[in-house]
């Protein structure tokens, strides 16, 4: 009874010590002059947080967090270059519990424990590692070229090789979803949720049942809320959604505003001249658009570059006479964040009321495919 009493007493001070993270080092081979960093990754930079000397091959940094968050530790030797990032570095998840770093002479070969996100995030990676490397392989012998540029491989033996590819994303993708149905409670099961399932082709119609069953201080947390913006916005770029208005400079400094086209069919299509994938993908809208382009039908190219000079370059060389916008914010283009745009190349294909009927449409029957929307 006096062991349940104590219990008791001692859970304020218990859940108290939760709000605050311990980051304890123990490094020995570490005994000459040296100093450790702590650097997190805030508003999508990393910046360092917090750094000492290390005594006796010993650390402790203190503080707290809104909630867990990618971090780096790195140690710099004392005589070290001091320009760029310590090579002595090693990631991790930081949360608010007991951390523990202990290594022998560096940072990057110690064990860190104490974190549940940063285990079960390592727990994550050591599932699709071995995927990871088996797709890495087959780019490296299939994407082969020679001097001249031309494929090693036979196109038809590539083609295999892509399947492959494929198929091992899908199983990397299913181990991710499978993740966050079997951690409802957990801070990385939402993470992996936010990250991985919500992707950028995501269908919020079909994310969003798996979202709905996490717990509800998982979805009232800052992620959370995060997380169901992210959803929000994936659905204004679904089709039987209305295409989201907006306006943007063209290249000649002048506002065009995507409503003035209401009455015809168009493509809104999300590219950038240093998109490797976009650049190889506008033939086809070339082709389809000298096809079209005298059936009600326009193209509106919304850029994620942050020059113009370089934009101009490649709308010129690629041959695209039709309407092209951005704001030269890279991807902090405003209306590729309306849209929930996080990788290139993507697209929306609008009718003449303004409603989204498809997307993603793309490839060498990129022509067939709109011909099946546009009457």
């Amino acid at each position: 009874m006096k062991k349940i009493l104590l219990i008791m007493l001692l859970l304020p001070f218990l859940a108290a010590a939760q709000k605050n993270y311990t980051i304890n080092g123990k490094i020995p081979g570490i005994n000459g002059p040296a100093k450790v960093y702590l650097v997190t990754l805030q508003g999508g930079a990393w910046k360092e947080t917090d750094s000492l000397e290390i005594k006796n091959g010993k650390f402790q940094f203190t503080g707290n967090v809104t909630e867990p968050q990618q971090a780096i530790i790195a140690v710099k030797r004392t005589g070290s270059p001091r320009s760029g990032t310590p090579k002595d570095n090693q990631g991790f998840f930081l949360e608010n519990s007991m951390i523990s770093i202990v290594g022998t002479d560096s940072v990057k070969n110690a064990k860190i424990s104490g974190s549940v996100s940063d285990r079960e995030s390592r727990e994550q990676e050591a599932m699709v590692k071995p995927l990871i490397a088996a797709i890495m392989k087959l780019q490296n012998e299939y994407g082969e070229k020679t001097k001249d540029g031309v494929f090693v491989k036979p196109k038809e033996e590539r083609t295999k090789a892509g399947d492959s590819i494929s198929k091992l994303v899908i199983e990397i993708k299913n181990i991710h979803v499978k993740f966050a149905e079997t951690h409802l409670n957990s801070f990385m099961g939402l993470h992996t949720f936010n990250l991985y399932v919500l992707d950028s082709h995501f269908d919020p119609a079909k994310v969003e049942p798996l979202f709905n069953r996490f717990s509800a201080s998982l979805k009232s947390s800052p992620l959370g809320q995060r997380t169901i913006e992210k959803i929000e916005i994936g659905k204004r770029r679904q089709a039987g959604a209305k295409a989201t208005d907006f306006t943007q400079n063209d290249l000649d400094g002048k506002p065009f505003t995507l409503s003035s086209l209401r009455g015809k069919y168009v493509l809104v299509d999300f590219w950038a001249s240093w998109c490797v994938p976009c650049r190889a993908e506008n033939p086809n809208v070339v082709k389809a658009y000298q096809a079209l382009k005298d059936k009600n039908f326009e193209i509106v190219s919304v850029s994620l570059d942050a020059g113009k000079e370089q934009w101009a370059a490649a709308i010129e060389k690629d041959g695209m006479p039709w309407i092209h916008v951005s704001d030269l914010k890279y991807w902090k283009n405003e209306v590729a964040l309306m849209y929930g745009i996080n990788s290139v190349p993507q697209n929306i294909l609008v009718d003449p009321k303004g409603m989204i009927i498809a997307k993603n449409l793309r490839g060498e029957n990129l022509l067939e495919q709109l011909k099946t929307y546009i009457k």
